[in-house]
This record gives C-alpha cells, sequence and structure tokens, in this order.
C-alpha cells in the first residue's frame, strides 16, 4: 500500500492524498479541505472515473476528473 499527498490549485481540491492498494487493485483518492473521495478499479481507472462521475453537477465532476486525471498521469498509471 503506497500513500501520497498531492497539492493543486483548484478550489475544495487544494490537497489531496491517494492511497494505492496494489493488492486489492485499486487506488482512493479523497480531498482533504472538502468531504468527496472515489475509489477506482487499478484495472479500469478512466472508464471507473467516467462511471463514477456521470451523474453529479458538471461544474463539479470536471474538477473531479481533473484532480484524478493528474494524479493518474503524474503516477504513470
Amino acid at each position: 500500500m503506497k500513500v501520497k499527498l498531492f497539492e493543486f490549485d483548484i478550489s475544495d481540491f487544494e490537497e489531496v492524498y491517494v492511497i494505492i492498494d496494489n493488492k486489492k487493485n485499486r487506488i482512493h483518492i479523497s480531498s482533504v479541505h472538502y468531504e468527496f473521495s472515489i475509489t477506482l478499479d487499478l484495472n479500469n481507472l478512466h472508464d471507473d472515473l467516467e462511471m463514477q462521475t456521470k451523474y453529479k453537477e458538471e461544474n463539479f465532476n470536471n474538477k473531479v476528473r481533473k484532480v484524478c486525471k493528474k494524479i493518474i498521469e503524474e503516477l504513470d498509471l
């Protein structure tokens, strides 16, 4: 299991911690300052992200997708 803290200039997501659980093949992403978290399957990251952010408010979903995609890219997943 790995844990990392990310910092962004995106409101509600200035500090985001990430837990990677290789044993269960998932990544948990959670904002420190805002009550939001998302858990994604490592084998299906992009599709899982799209499905889990499909039905919420569009502007908020865009923030979540942007943060998650930057984290996925930086972690080279």
